[in-house]
C-alpha cells in the first residue's frame, strides 16, 4: 500500500511541474532577443502562421496591402527602375541608410532591405505612434531641396522614407525609426510567402 502510494505522489508532482512548465514557457519564450519583427526559428518564425502572396497583378509604382497578419497590416511595393536606381543616390540624405537601427531580418540588412530587389515588404505604420505611411511617387516633390526618387510619407510629422522605407533626415520624432520588414521567403518570381509570429490573445 505504501509502495502504491509513493508511486502516486511522484506521479501527482511530475504532472504538476509540467503543467507548470507550459506555463511558465510562454512568458519565457517571449523575453527572448529576435533578430526583426517575430523571432525565428532555423530562418522561420516561432508558430505556424503563413500566407502565400501572388505578386503577379502588382505594376511597378503600386502599393498592395495585407491584413491579418499577427503583428498588424503588411504593405508590398513594386519598384519601378527609376525608384531603384534612386536608392543609392539618396543615401546622404537618409537618417539610417545602412538600417543598423531599424528592425528587419539580419538577413535583408541591405540598400534594398528586400529578398527581391523591385518588390519591399514592410509594416506601413511609423515605429513611434504607429501613423499610417502612404506612397508619394517620384513626380510629387515634398520638399524642395532634397532628392527624390518615390518613396513614403506619413501625416503625422511629415516623416519622408525612400522606397525601401529608410527615413529621410528632417521632421520626426526621437522614437522613429526605417519602417520595419516582417520576416517572408520568396517561392518564384511571382509569388513570397509572409511568415510570421502565431496570433496572440
Amino acid at each position: 500500500m505504501n509502495a502504491r502510494r509513493l508511486l502516486l505522489v511522484r506521479t501527482v508532482k511530475v504532472l504538476a511541474l509540467l503543467g507548470l512548465g507550459f506555463a511558465v514557457y510562454p512568458f519565457v519564450a517571449g523575453l527572448l532577443p529576435g533578430d526583426g519583427v517575430g523571432q525565428t526559428d532555423g530562418g522561420r518564425p516561432f508558430g505556424h502562421w503563413a500566407r502565400v502572396i501572388d505578386l503577379a497583378g502588382l505594376p511597378p509604382g503600386e502599393l498592395l496591402r495585407v491584413d491579418g497578419w499577427p503583428g498588424g497590416p503588411v504593405a508590398i511595393y513594386r519598384r519601378s527602375d527609376h525608384e531603384l536606381a534612386g536608392l543609392a543616390r539618396v543615401e546622404n540624405e537618409l537618417y539610417d541608410p545602412q538600417s543598423q537601427e531599424s528592425r528587419q531580418p539580419d538577413a535583408l540588412r541591405t540598400r534594398t532591405r528586400a529578398h527581391l530587389e523591385t518588390v519591399f515588404v514592410f509594416l506601413p505604420t511609423d515605429t513611434d505612434r504607429g501613423c499610417q505611411v502612404r506612397s508619394l511617387p517620384a513626380n510629387k516633390q515634398p520638399r524642395p531641396g532634397i532628392a527624390w526618387y518615390g518613396g513614403f510619407t506619413e501625416p503625422c510629422t511629415g516623416s519622408l522614407y525612400d522606397t525601401a522605407g529608410r527615413l529621410y533626415r528632417g521632421p520626426r520624432t526621437a522614437r522613429q525609426q526605417n519602417l520595419a520588414v516582417p520576416h517572408y521567403r520568396v517561392l518564384d518570381p511571382q509569388r513570397i510567402e509572409l511568415l510570421g509570429p502565431p496570433p496572440g490573445p
